[in-house]
């Protein structure tokens, strides 16, 4: 052999021995999150801040450009871009250092973000078209009778206003119905102050309301007595406005409840008296469990429309999703639920719920104040941390309008700025180094910038 020949083999083989150690390192690259501890966070916060953070090497081969989309159709998958605007809106990282080691203390950018959604610039818009429809017909009577389902009704102050909204009725007075409320009784606090924002405005034009019912649930005693007395009194039963005694599950049963003299207490779930002795700690009041499935067949017969449903269950969200199964589902054109840690929810993924609905034609939205973050096919790994947090979904197939005014209103959050969201606090030291080994290794996995990493389902 040459001399040439040699040092060609030579050269051959370091370039050889150089892509091998470049492709050892890539790969091990991808992994690294699964051994980082907490102090290695310290890493990933200034990885946060880098142009790296926003600019990945390589984007998933399942991501796709938006595109234009015919009435009802589905969206298309988010860019890495787009999801890269989602992060730096919804910040991964205090999700990640907080939320996962302490859901309670409420810190995530998801949680801040969707704490007491407006939804006044979509949803009420949506109805404000559909009231001038209803007012320049001819014969209003054509319009098919408004059905809304309130599970968790607490105080009933969003059971009302969206009875005001779906029937352009007017006389369905909030100031009224708080006013009976703190009659001869405490009222217990409401986190959104739903008590005082504004209602929705109705036409003084209309004479004749919309006719329609809300289907209130609520289980806790004292204040589904306060309910039934209070729409009684205020003719509101007569109005549409409809208080069922009982809570709502994946399956049908019975379930203890505290006895209290407060109404409207907002932390009384299906979990509350599980792990406590019946008539120790109050919880003696047994009852009925129904599900939506039994009773949507028995009291809201036929495929018509079941125009909103909005679940507010104190973790039994997901199950309450689960009983109603396929033939309510596929029904309803709009949908509200809490997303947390609480009850069922601490074993349930977001994931799978979003790909079921999403079979069913309903695409989903972390729900902010005028703002939407597209959940569906904009999925995210660290979504999977359960935190307080608030979804809006629409059924596409149902109402192509209100589908297309949501995806306007995302189109329209990705194009504000970071530093007008705001919706992120500072991730102290004290936090990482409270984070276990294994709850560090989660929180880095949670915030890694390799989009197939975070485009996966679960974090476990």
């Amino acid at each position: 052999m040459s001399y040439i020949s040699k040092a060609s083999a030579f050269f051959l083989a370091v370039a050889i021995l150089v892509i091998l150690i470049a492709l050892y390192h890539h790969q091990h690259s991808l992994c690294h999150f699964s051994v980082l501890s907490a102090d290695s966070l310290d890493m990933l916060i200034n990885q946060e801040s880098s142009s790296a953070y926003r600019k990945p090497d390589r984007v998933p081969t399942h991501s796709l450009s938006s595109t234009a989309r015919k009435p009802g159709e589905r969206p298309s998958k988010c860019t890495v871009e787009e999801l890269f605007v989602v992060r730096d809106h919804l910040r991964p990282l205090v999700c990640a250092a907080s939320a996962i080691k302490d859901p309670c203390l409420q810190k995530c950018s998801i949680t801040i973000a969707t704490k007491c959604p407006d939804t006044s610039n979509y949803l009420e818009e949506y109805y404000k078209v559909l009231q001038k429809q209803y007012l320049k017909s001819s014969e209003p009577n054509e319009f098919e009778s408004f059905v809304g389902l309130s599970i968790g009704c607490n105080k009933g102050f969003d059971a009302l206003n969206t009875l005001r909204m779906g029937t352009f009725d007017g006389s369905l007075s909030k100031e009224e119905w708080k006013t009976g409320m703190l009659k001869d009784g405490e009222l217990g606090n409401s986190v959104c102050a739903q008590d005082t924002t504004n209602p929705f405005s109705v036409d003084m034009h209309i004479i004749e309301p919309r006719k329609g019912v809300v289907h209130c649930f609520e289980p806790v005693p004292s204040t589904v007595k306060k309910l039934k007395e209070l729409s009684k009194d205020l003719g509101y039963d007569k109005k549409g406005l409809k208080v069922i005694h009982a809570a709502v599950d994946k399956e049908p049963g019975t379930a203890f409840f505290k006895s209290s003299d407060v109404s409207g207490l907002e932390n009384h779930g299906l979990g509350l008296c599980l792990n406590q002795k019946l008539n120790e700690e109050g919880c003696d009041q047994e009852v009925e469990v129904l599900t939506l499935a039994n009773y949507v067949k028995e009291n809201i017969p036929g495929d018509g429309p079941i125009h909103i449903l909005q679940i507010d269950v104190e973790g039994y969200d997901n199950n309450v999703l689960l009983g109603a199964k396929k033939e309510v589902l596929e029904r309803v054109e709009y949908l509200e639920f809490e997303y947390n840690w609480m009850g069922p929810w601490g074993t349930q993924h977001l994931y799978d719920t979003i790909e079921t609905l999403d079979d069913l034609d309903i695409t989903c939205y972390w729900v902010g104040q005028k703002k939407l973050w597209r959940i569906t096919g904009c999925w995210q790994l660290y979504f999977d941390i359960h935190t307080w947090s608030n979804v809006a979904c629409v059924n596409r197939r149902m109402a192509p309008d209100l589908a297309e005014k949501m995806e306007e209103v995302f189109q329209q959050t990705l194009k504000i700025p970071y530093l007008e969201i705001g919706f992120t606090q500072p991730v102290t030291k004290k936090l990482r180094e409270d984070l276990s080994p294994r709850r560090a290794a989660m929180a880095a996995k949670a915030v890694s910038i390799d989009p197939d990493i975070m485009t996966a389902k679960y974090l476990q």
